[in-house]
């Protein structure tokens, strides 16, 4: 559910922030602006054909509710099997009325045309081919409309926001619902009113009854727009022509003109779920009512019919504007799904085409904002229902009420902007953020800031990135991705896992002659579906006449995914292996040839032992880091699989994001080393960009920027640790997106500046805190360093007011102006630092909480593993060989050893990793540290500000922590160590000498020079790049010489082999 609720997150973020940005129409002109320099249809065609095959891949690889889709490939299989007129009239369960049947007929024929098999995933994504295809329809029908009101950008943006709608996509493609194609002739019969065609409208209306009942909610909508136009003929020929449309089509179904029998699926369908609420988080379930049955008399609880009845006329025939037309099919179903009892999740579907398209119609934000919101809380709502598969839940279980009142919450937001746009006595102007508020006094700007105020600097708010730059970082990152991915791992191992019980024992036989044994730990669910089968313990003995056995190995150790040999004790022609611990965990065996060439062939004599010898083609003659896990892979790679597999993680002494995102890996490229290390050394790739973007910001020079990002890129530490599948990656990551996102807002004037300016960065700096904290909690280190620089910034801005120079009222008005500015920042604050986070935070363990065994008490469950993880960190006494303190981190003292194996290729060669830092860049960075100290206190200059407060903020908590601490705890420090070197180079260079050029020459009219500071900086990225050469076989497992290895240990405290 985390990556659910992230993605959906990041869907509500995108659509309110591009809402704001994307121009509206003016004056009733719709603003044409070119997409990207190209024409808009074949733009929009590559956005719905993304769209379409993100749901065919989605719609084949997920079945959905797994009840649901049966149905309807039963529904369709028997329309062939006994015809339309037999679908009533047999027995079997069906209560879907007769117009989605012809659909789901097509679909069977199809099936049956193209000989698929009913159980085959092609036959699921069939059935979800209508709703997929309807989803595709109706976006194409409202991008038409909305080129008219909002232009070519507009209509891209909320056709993509419906296409790419988490709510929308869950809907169709995986769950395969009949809701988009209702959807879709809902948006046809308004657009049909709206164009003044009742008669056709009321016939697509019809059609929409007859292919789901919960479609006559919407015939106030119908009945209301007749009656406000005042056209009293439609109002009698629009029923006749719907109710025609119904019995014509439902004939078919229908024998000896019995339509009692379609009035009785209608009814029989209203009565058939008799209970407060099936999952549908309303007001009833926020009263623990969810699944509780209903009293024999129940006819008042519908009271949310006539009410919406009540709420629609009152819009429809009292609204100012006719595009209330659009805001009707929200009003009526929203009421109806709050209130009514007997609702399902799924319901409250067409409200979000309604609230997009009353968007489109109207230009005002608020409806933008429903949608944002309505399908982002509806969407957790059915992803839920969806993940729980029928498994119980209590009805006051904190998800579902806290998703109940968020429901409340939006229907109310909703019913306000109605009013506020169709019904309020003087209508409000649409919701649309100014570009430049007013002054704040006086008809002048307040300053902008004094020069000495390094956090109200505008310096870095008119950086744009030029095409240098942009091949530059693209160049750099390509090089180093290039380096980074190869050989990160091997992308087939054992996966099949043999899980006896203990005494079960299997004999193989061979011819060939052995001498090692090799064998890989796996995992498998224990049988108790929560905890994990990882048992190592067996007992291999070899026989020569499979009567008297000898031991050949007694085994007790070994690691997750880590493929382990060991010398034969004895060799025979039978070899049994027998389990000596409950919960054995064997992915595959294998004996290698006494002559070292390859392993034996092996034949099963007894016992069920497939799983042990069926991939002994993934065997690796001599094992490495290349195939198995190594250092906290062991317990990383390992949780991460293990959340795959929904059971109790092993390792839960950190937030559960890093791993869950190590995961995302596994899942694309397998449990092999490769896919556990992806998503590491992916986001290793993409700090760089970040940390350009920072750069650039902070120091404006392209060459300076570029420098600084291959100093980081080819740092050791940055290197090893984003190749090794652990979770000090995304903590440094989501640092620098934090702290880049705050350093926008200091580059703000937050008195001149709109909040359309001043809150996205401090969003997104709050959002990245909270992906960080979520992924290792030292990433709340950094989190003291935005508050320092946030105060900062008010302070700043507060000493910059000049108010000494100004008249007692101005200087009072300004004051005034200045707190009211602070204050609301602050609030705004409280959201984006607190609630967001830990709403992330919160999400993140979701994985954990909602296992079966913990969801019943999911609060409960986490703060449970909040106090475990403090318990654990705050306890722990143990030691390490390669432990270092914090004061020693800086000047490289200790390195870690992660891997070694001394006979790597069976002759004597060497293969080993270690984790430091570049000495060349670490050992220049203590001074430089200390001149940002200094330039922070005396000069005050941002660059110098950012290195010094970032630094102190990751690092001095470090000082404090009693357990066993390793150099790579100081990777978070790096790059505010980049920043205080970069900083005192800046101003090294600044002195004259360093500015004369070197070289100069002038190509096609432009002068390009050298400098000797310039000069300099290549020299020393020159030597960095040397020095990862050269340390580049013991930073990588790279086959080398234990007497090199020993060569590179400048250090007495270094050690690599």
């Amino acid at each position: 559910m985390t990556i659910q609720i992230l993605l959906s997150a990041a869907f509500l973020a995108a659509v309110l922030w591009l809402g704001f940005r994307v121009p509206a129409a003016e004056g009733g002109a719709p603003q044409r602006r070119p997409l990207f320099g190209l024409p808009a249809a074949p733009v929009f065609c590559t956005v719905l054909a993304a769209a379409l095959v993100l749901r065919l891949i989605l719609g084949y690889s997920i079945n959905g509710f797994d009840a649901d889709i049966a149905c309807f490939k039963a529904w369709g299989y028997y329309t062939h099997e006994v015809g339309f007129s037999g679908m009533y009239y047999s027995d079997f369960f069906l209560d879907y009325p007769p117009g989605y049947l012809y659909l789901l007929y097509l679909t069977e024929f199809f099936r049956r045309l193209f000989f698929i098999p009913d159980y085959a995933q092609g036959a699921t994504l069939l059935v979800k081919i209508v709703p997929i295809l309807s989803d595709i329809g109706t976006a194409a029908i409202v991008w038409a409309f909305a080129r008219k009101k909002l232009g070519e950008n507009g209509a891209l943006f909320v056709s993509a926001a419906y296409l790419f709608c988490p709510a929308v996509i869950i809907n169709s493609a995986v769950w395969g619902q009949a809701d988009s194609f209702c959807a879709l002739l809902l948006l046809w019969t308004a657009l049909l009113l709206w164009r003044n065609h009742t008669p056709a409208a009321a016939l697509v209306y019809g059609l929409g009854v007859l292919s789901k009942p919960q479609m006559l909610i919407f015939a106030p909508m119908l009945i209301f727009w007749v009656i406000r136009r005042r056209d009293w003929k439609n109002l009698i020929l629009g029923p006749v022509i719907a109710l025609a449309a119904i019995l014509v089509l439902s004939a078919p179904f229908i024998r000896d003109w019995d339509f009692t029998k379609l009035i009785d699926l209608y009814t029989g369908t209203m009565d058939y779920y008799a209970y407060y609420t099936i999952n549908a988080y309303n007001i009833w379930a926020l009263f623990g009512l969810n699944w509780a049955a209903l009293p024999e008399s129940s006819v008042w609880l519908q009271f949310g019919v006539p009410l919406a009845v009540l709420l629609s006329g009152i819009l429809m025939l009292k609204a100012k504007r006719k595009e209330a037309l659009f805001a009707c099919p929200a009003v009526l179903m929203f009421t109806v799904y709050i209130f009514c009892v007997k609702m399902h999740e799924r319901y409250l579907y067409p409200v979000l085409l309604s609230l997009l398209l009353t968007y489109v119609f109207t230009k005002d934000r608020r409806f933008l904002v429903s949608f944002a919101g309505t399908s982002f809380f509806h969407f957790l709502n059915v992803a839920y229902v969806l993940y729980l598969n029928n498994a119980y839940i209590e009805p006051t279980a904190p998800q579902i009420l806290l998703l109940s009142l968020a429901h409340i919450l939006m229907y109310g937001y909703t019913l306000y902007a109605v009013w506020r746009v169709f019904l309020a006595k003087k209508a409000p102007a649409p919701l649309n953020l100014p570009r430049r508020e007013k002054p704040v006094s006086g008809g002048k700007a307040a300053p902008s800031g004094a020069p000495d105020s390094p956090l109200l600097t505008a310096e870095g708010r008119s950086v744009r990135f030029t095409r240098t730059d942009v091949f530059l970082v693209c160049a750099v990152t390509l090089a180093y991705g290039l380096v980074a991915f190869w050989n990160l791992g091997d992308r087939q191992t054992a996966n099949t896992t043999w899980t006896p019980e203990n005494g079960e024992s299997v004999i193989f036989s061979t011819e060939d002659a052995y001498s090692e044994i090799y064998f890989l730990p796996g995992i498998a669910p224990a049988d108790d579906g929560v905890g994990q089968r990882v048992g190592v313990s067996m007992l291999v003995e070899v026989s020569d006449d499979g009567e008297t056995w000898t031991t050949a190995l007694d085994n007790t150790e070994g690691s997750v995914y880590a493929w382990k040999s060991a010398a034969a004790l004895a060799t025979g022609k039978y070899i049994r292996i027998t389990p000596t611990c409950d919960d054995l965990a064997i992915n595959e065996f294998a004996l290698k040839k006494a002559d070292g060439t390859g392993f034996a062939t092996l034949t099963a004599v007894r016992g069920e032992a497939s799983a042990l010898t069926d991939e002994q083609n993934v065997v690796p003659l001599f094992p490495s880091y290349m195939n198995s896990t190594y250092f906290d892979e062991i317990y990383h790679a390992r949780t991460a699989y293990e959340h795959i597999l929904g059971l109790e993680p092993y390792e839960n002494t950190h937030p559960t994001l890093g791993k869950l995102i190590i995961s995302a890996g596994i899942r694309l490229f397998g449990m092999n080393p490769f896919g556990w290390r992806f998503t590491g050394t992916l986001f290793g790739v993409l700090m760089l960009p970040i940390l350009y973007h920072l750069l650039k910001r902070l120091f404006g020079s392209t060459f300076l920027c570029t420098a600084g990002t291959v100093l980081f890129a080819f740092d050791f530490m940055h290197y090893v640790q984003t190749r090794i599948a652990t979770i000090d990656t995304y903590a440094v990551f989501f640092i620098l997106l934090m702290y880049d996102a705050i350093l926008v807002f200091l580059q703000t004037d937050l008195m001149a500046d709109g909040w359309k300016k001043i809150l996205p960065p401090l969003f997104l700096s709050g959002l990245f805190m909270g992906l960080g904290v979520a992924s290792k909690w030292t990433v709340a280190y950094g989190a003291v360093g935005l508050a320092v620089l946030f105060f900062g910034k008010l302070v700043f801005t507060y000493r910059a007011l000049g108010l000494s120079s100004l008249s007692a009222r101005k200087r009072d008005e300004t004051q005034a102006a200045f707190w009211q500015r602070a204050l609301k920042t602050c609030l705004w604050c409280c959201l984006f630092f607190i609630l967001i986070p830990f709403s992330v935070y919160f999400a993140a363990f979701l994985p954990l909480t909602l296992l079966p065994h913990n969801r019943y008490d999911v609060l409960g469950r986490f703060f449970a593993y909040q106090t475990h993880m403090y318990n654990y960190h705050s306890t722990l006494q143990a030691t390490h060989t390669f432990e270092s303190p914090w004061y020693q981190w800086p000047f490289d003292v200790r390195n870690v050893w992660y891997y070694g194996n001394y006979n790597a290729d069976g002759a004597g060669g060497l293969r080993t990793i270690s984790v430091l830092g570049s000495p060349l860049f670490w050992w220049a960075g203590v001074p430089a540290m200390v001149y940002a100290f200094v330039s922070t206190v005396k000069k005050r200059a941002l660059p110098a500000v950012i290195a010094a407060v970032g630094f102190l903020a990751v690092y001095l908590p470090w000082v404090l922590v009693p357990r066993c601490t390793f150099v790579y705890h100081y990777f978070t420090a790096v790059p505010f160590l980049l920043i205080a070197l970069l900083s005192a180079y800046s101003r090294l260079c600044g002195s004259p000498r360093l500015q004369n050029p070197i070289f100069s020459r002038t190509v096609r009219g432009h002068v390009v020079a050298l400098t000797a500071g310039q000069s300099a900086m290549l020299a020393f990225l020159a030597l960095h790049l040397i020095l990862f050469a050269v340390f580049y076989p013991v930073l990588t497992g790279t086959l080398t010489t234990q007497d090199y290895a020993n060569a590179l240990e400048w250090l007495p405290t270094w050690f690599f082999a």
